[in-house]
């Protein structure tokens, strides 16, 4: 017991005397194609922004922004930037990464942004490549010999069959 109540006087003290955690700011955030970029203003969105879902795997190639933020902590600034794809509603950080993005950035980039132009997707990097186009196996389906060629094929060779079978039984008589 006496262990117990000196831990947790030990953890009490060790609390206490933590340095404060150290917030960040976003004093900017930007949103730019390849005609400009558009601020954003208000706190909460500049927060909404820099959020991000899950991670997941990188999208085909399609037309991106490219987003950028300024943070600022204890008198030094620091830019963080990424790509977002709003087509795939994924998101790709600077150290190559893919997230999903949050139904708020989406909604803020297409605010922002408008019918703004993207930047073209063959500039977006590290995304997947599309898949190859697969050759047509052999013996197609879709083929116009099946199956309604083999079925019209076997019904006139059980017709010529049937004919040629009893055509010698209904031959007049020789006199």
């Amino acid at each position: 017991m006496r262990r117990m109540l000196a831990l947790m006087a030990f953890a009490v003290l060790a609390l206490a005397f933590a340095p404060a955690a150290v917030a960040k700011e976003i004093t900017a955030a930007k949103v730019c194609g390849p005609d400009g970029c558009q601020a954003v203003d208000d706190e909460s969105s500049r927060f909404a922004l820099m959020e991000a879902g899950s991670p997941t795997d990188p999208p085909a190639r399609a037309p991106f922004y490219r987003v950028s933020a300024e943070f600022a902590a204890e008198g030094h600034r620091e830019t963080v930037s990424f790509d977002a794809v709003p087509k795939h509603e994924v998101i790709r950080y600077d150290d190559g990464n893919w997230y999903t993005m949050t139904a708020q950035q989406t909604a803020l980039i297409d605010k922002l942004m408008g019918d703004a132009k993207a930047f073209p997707a063959d500039g977006l990097m590290g995304a997947a490549e599309p898949p190859a186009p697969q050759p047509a196996p052999a013996g197609d389906a879709d083929s116009p010999l099946w199956p309604e060629g083999v079925i019209i094929a076997l019904v006139a060779l059980a017709a010529a069959f049937g004919i040629r079978r009893f055509s010698g039984r209904w031959r007049p008589a020789s006199s």
